[in-house]
């Protein structure tokens, strides 16, 4: 592995967030599944397909 070496105030302020992050996300995944539950096949592939269009205009992936 490799090291970097990061003020303490930095380190401090971004281990913060992580955890406020954390906190944030928790219970996500449960959410996202009682929502994909309520979604046919079609609406599901829809909704995919939206996402990866979306992430190929944000960082401009090709499609394969």
């Amino acid at each position: 592995m490799k090291t970097i070496t990061v003020p303490l105030e930095e380190y401090n302020e971004l281990k913060r967030k992580a955890e406020a992050y954390d906190k944030i996300s928790k219970g996500n995944s449960a959410k996202g599944k009682a929502s994909v539950a309520k979604f046919t096949p079609e609406e599901l592939s829809a909704r995919a397909k939206k996402a990866v269009e979306a992430r190929i205009a944000k960082y401009g992936q090709k499609k394969h």
